[in-house]
């Protein structure tokens, strides 16, 4: 196996570091050909648009792409970005990429097909990507027949190899399409599910009890739920349906403000509501060996959170009656053992680690080979944590990524 030049603290682990973000990047140019018509519009509005800068080699509109050639040397693999990365778009390459990362295993999410169908479905049209506002229709349908068009190609990819993991967007209506897509998917391999952290799933809020059935399907699966920037668009609270669950009934009201473990536990960034909505409920409580995941929004929210969470709930019991639901543990002991959350590398992650004990929750993730991801990300987010020692250094590369990477 040839391996990057990672840190020699990191050298040990090379083959064995577990990767909890990486994406898909086939160009719009291959769009039509790798997922049938219908990608026709979407792709048709892409091959529109061109690169506007050095930063947007994220754009899927390749006009020379040639093909997924580029050699994977190791000493540069971390330097090539977009679509014409190696690897990018031939996932059986996306192997010789890892070994030359250091990497064993790996998740993967959508960048073209997948994610702009889920962007294309939830987020309202003034905040569409500026050329994705031309679509019209019912963008909704269209967004998931995007998608579903993209799972199948995804479930094809992920038999290559176990060591690369699609994780694959799940959009639903109602609970029973919630199951009868998630079964589907499951039985057909599937080892990830990516929801968009917007809107509530199946239209009921993740600590509702008609979502259990789901809950413990993925767990059954050994698979892992996926939380993972885009497709928000701010309206995360548009609907009051993430409170509306047995759990936060029998609460008192004190007239000016709810006083429940939802509503004191929301006053956070959108990618936080949907995890302390799962937690507060007892979600983790009754699933305890639910995987979760949260990517790429960014570590510094989680340890706030983790303390929050533990603050509001005490005086949710509080303010509770003898009806009211009540946790049997703190929520951060349901962080700490269920959810794993990827920091970005220019993070200060040893601090989050030292203030709020989080050696167990953090993990290692390149985003490769989107431009945001950096130039060195293993060596960097290693420089500082490295002074922690190599226990939270082997946590943080191997042990904590293996809880959401299951052989």
């Amino acid at each position: 196996m040839t391996t990057v030049s990672l840190p020699e603290g990191l050298m040990k682990y090379a083959g064995r570091i577990c990767d909890l973000d990486s994406h898909e990047m086939l160009p719009a140019q291959a769009w039509v050909e790798t997922y049938g018509t219908v990608a026709t519009e979407l792709a048709d509005v892409f091959l529109t648009q061109q690169e506007t800068d050095e930063f947007n080699k994220n754009h899927p509109n390749v006009p020379d792409f040639a093909g997924d050639t580029r050699p994977v040397d190791p000493a540069s693999v971390w330097l090539q970005k977009g679509c014409k990365a190696p690897g990018a778009m031939d996932i059986a390459r996306r192997l010789e990429v890892m070994d030359a990362m250091g990497v064993g295993r790996q998740l993967m999410f959508p960048t073209g097909l997948g994610l702009f169908g889920l962007v294309l479905a939830v987020m309202p049209q003034e905040n569409l990507y500026h050329c994705m506002g031309n679509i019209g229709g019912d963008r909704r349908a269209k967004g998931k027949e995007l998608l579903k068009a993209y799972n199948e190609w995804g479930l094809r990819v992920g038999r290559i190899s176990d060591r690369v993991r699609p994780a694959l967007p799940l959009l639903a209506e109602t609970v029973d399409e919630l199951m009868e897509s998630a079964r589907y998917l499951l039985s057909n391999g599937a080892r990830a599910l990516f929801l968009p952290s917007s809107i509530p799933p199946g239209g009921r809020s993740p600590a509702h009890p008609d979502l259990d059935p789901f809950w413990q399907m993925v767990t059954d699966a050994n698979a892992v739920i996926c939380l993972h920037i885009g497709g928000e668009g701010g309206t995360f609270l548009d609907t009051p349906e993430w409170g509306n669950s047995p759990v936060f009934e029998n609460f008192r009201s004190l007239g000016e403000f709810r006083v429940d473990p939802w509503a004191l536990s929301v006053q956070h960034l959108p990618t936080q509501n949907f995890l302390a909505t799962a937690i507060v409920g007892g979600v983790f409580d009754r699933h305890p060996d639910l995987r979760f995941a949260a990517v790429e929004t960014g570590a510094g929210w989680i340890g706030p959170l983790l303390e929050n969470l533990d603050v509001w709930n005490a005086m949710g019991k509080a303010f509770g009656t003898k009806d009211s639901f009540k946790l049997p543990e703190k929520p951060s002991f349901y962080i700490r053992r269920n959810v794993r959350v990827t920091p970005f590398d220019f993070e200060p992650i040893d601090r989050y680690i030292e203030w709020y004990g989080l050696e167990d929750v953090l993990c290692f993730a390149s985003d490769y080979p989107h431009v945001e991801g950096g130039t060195n990300p293993a060596g960097a987010m290693y420089d500082r944590i490295a002074r922690l020692g190599p226990k939270v250094v082997e946590k943080f590369f191997v042990t904590n990524g293996q809880w959401l990477l299951p052989e």
